[in-house]
């Protein structure tokens, strides 16, 4: 350790920081400004950007030790007497927040680009905002926002909606909570302190499918500071979900599914301890058969073990659905024009800026978490089956969330495993992940393999729809019953299409599981059906985008599949689009290598049958 004196928003610390520790752990944990975001730990993301000595540098990578005798500038120095200032100001204005997890490093970077470039084009806005990275905006109103401070009169200001003029009621306004996120006071999970408090680490498997044979905890419960060490058989409940299908446990019992699912828990007085008790757990693993292809779990297992024992056949698949309505053969035999595709999609992690965060206590009443999760009801219920309390018991707190896009919308095995440390300890337990553990955990949009087939008569009027679908679920079942269905039953709208069917399987891999991801179900498939429509335009040598209007449902009315549909703006908005973006001008017309493309999606609102059947 050693004492280094760093002036920080004006005013003088003197500081004892170990070798090596980052300015950004010295800001957030000894300082208290958690307004420095900490999001990858690898100087990637931006979301940890303070000003050193009047440079922006990735706090998360900036030695502290380097920073003796400098001065630092966080998100909560730019405000000045509790006012913000312009850029600050037009953030909240333009919409520019939106999670606000990359907001206080987005805002450092663009307040040292104003002051030093008060010329810049909108080209050189978005090359010094290139190493700040933000999942939720896609940028347009960032860019606006910085391009108004330093253009007041040049950009045009936000109009007025006169309604009057139009069917749109009042006007624009910014989010209740923009001013907070713009300050850096917005808290999130890992950013709320509490005290006396224990860390977690995670023992995770290196294999993908094995036996756990034993696991030798000894040498690791003699280490000084470790006061408890848990494995999955004190939590053998399973959870997920959907109560349709729950199939995991807080930690891996009896054998591991994946690279990475949790084996052992420790909770220790630093993260320096947990992580050291964690390399002192043996485990003995049997690898057995790794199941990584979706073809491979479709397929007959012969004598190798399955995933899930209690799958219905000698295979590993989670889930089969299948759907028919019309007459899909006759159909297709008698359509003037036919197309057919076969399609593979890789799976995508939502790659949400904030890792996963949690801390759990426990007192006289009950169990109490602060968890970066978008399901704090069904995490509710999750943690009073896994730890046989009622709900009464349980108080879930969730604070501001730093993106999710579905990948926290599942209750997790770390959340239980937190709340059960602290039942056992009596002290608060907390953990937040590493940018690898998220990857690990993933959640993510589930690897797909498809075959569509669809027909179409001369006059370009779409006559009948057919799939087969195969879906990569990963080891456990997540929202995997919803998704396989959402993959079909989606198809078809937003047309008119009266013959239809489909056929899906989900699988279980030895992969992490697949979950629910910015319209789960619906991506892939919509991507596949559009291309098929392309390609019967291409074939009728009709406009793309007048075979897509001539085949829009009208609103209020019933699909043949009986999904009800009560409004359908697509003609109006595909109207539009081709207006403004001059596609008769242009479609076909441009140089080669350059072109315009037409596609249209939609999504489900609300649900046909309630997750959690009660009243």
């Amino acid at each position: 350790m050693k004492a280094v004196k760093i002036k920080i928003n004006h005013k003088q610390h003197e500081l004892l920081i170990g070798e090596h520790e980052t300015l950004a752990n010295v800001l957030r944990e000894k300082i208290g400004l958690t307004g420095t975001k900490v999001g990858c730990e690898q100087g990637c993301c931006g979301a940890c950007t303070v000003l050193l000595n009047d440079k922006p540098v990735l706090s998360c990578i900036t030695p502290a030790m380097k920073c003796n005798d400098a001065e630092v500038v966080t998100i909560e120095g730019i405000a000045e007497n509790n006012e913000l200032n312009v850029l600050q100001e037009k953030f909240v204005e333009k919409g520019a927040i939106q999670c606000g997890f990359c907001t206080p490093g987005m805002v450092i970077t663009s307040f040292d680009f104003v002051r030093k470039n008060p010329e810049a084009s909108i080209e050189e806005i978005k090359e010094a905002l290139s190493g700040n990275l933000c999942r939720c905006t896609g940028y347009k109103k960032i860019i606006e926002a910085v391009a108004e401070t330093i253009h007041p009169n040049k950009i045009n200001n936000k109009k007025e909606i006169q309604s009057s003029n139009n069917k749109t009621v009042g006007v624009g306004r910014p989010y209740i909570e923009a001013t907070k996120k713009v300050k850096g006071v917005a808290e999130y999970a890992d950013d709320i302190k509490t005290k006396n408090v224990l860390h977690c680490k995670f023992l995770r498997s290196p294999l993908p499918h094995a036996i756990i044979e034993s696991i030798d905890t000894s040498f690791a419960k003699k280490l000084d500071g470790v006061q408890y060490i848990l494995t999955g058989n004190e939590l053998p409940e399973k959870f997920g979900v959907l109560p349709i299908s729950q199939d995991e446990t807080a930690l891996a019992i009896d054998k591991v599914r994946y690279i990475g699912e949790v084996v052992a828990a420790v909770a220790a007085d630093t993260e320096e301890i947990a992580e050291a008790a964690c390399k002192l757990i043996k485990v003995k693993y049997k690898p057995i058969k790794p199941f990584l292809e979706i073809d491979e779990s479709l397929n007959d297992i012969g004598t190798n073990e399955k995933i899930h024992n209690d799958t219905k056949f000698n295979n590993n698949i989670h889930k089969k659905a299948e759907l028919r309505f019309g007459d899909q053969q006759q159909e297709l035999l008698l359509s003037d024009f036919r197309s057919k595709m076969n399609f593979e999609f890789d799976g995508i992690s939502h790659g949400f800026t904030e890792p996963h965060a949690a801390t759990a206590s426990w007192d006289e009443n009950g169990l109490t978490i602060i968890t970066a999760t978008q399901v704090p009801h069904y995490l509710h219920r999750a943690l009073a089956k896994v730890l046989h309390l009622p709900l009464n018991k349980i108080r879930v707190i969730k604070p501001y969330v730093g993106g999710g896009f579905g990948g926290k919308g599942d209750p997790f095995p770390h959340e239980m495993i937190v709340s059960y440390l602290a039942m056992k300890t009596g002290r608060p337990v907390k953990i937040k992940f590493s940018r690898e553990e998220v990857f690990l955990s993933n959640h993510g949009r589930h690897p797909t393999k498809l075959f569509m087939e669809i027909g179409a008569d001369k006059n370009g009027y779409l006559k009948v729809l057919d799939t087969d679908v195969a879906i990569d679920g990963g080891a456990y079942g997540s929202f995997g019953v919803v998704t396989s269905y959402y993959n079909g039953v989606l198809l078809q709208a937003p047309y008119a299409i009266n013959n239809f069917g489909f056929r899906t399987f989900r699988v279980y891999t030895n992969k992490p599981q697949s979950g629910a991801m910015r319209g789960h179900g619906a991506v892939n498939s919509r991507f596949a059906i559009e291309s098929l429509i392309d390609d019967l335009a291409h074939q009728i040598k009709m406009d793309p985008c007048e075979l897509r209007l001539k085949n829009f449902m009208p609103s209020n009315t019933l699909t043949v599949g009986q999904y009800r549909i009560t409004s359908n703006g697509s003609k109006e908005s595909l109207m539009k689009v081709m207006e403004q973006s001059q596609w008769k001008n242009k479609y076909g017309k441009l140089n080669y290598g350059h072109g315009l493309g037409v596609g249209c999606g939609f999504f489900i609102s609300g649900s046909a049958l309630p997750i959690i059947r009660n009243d």
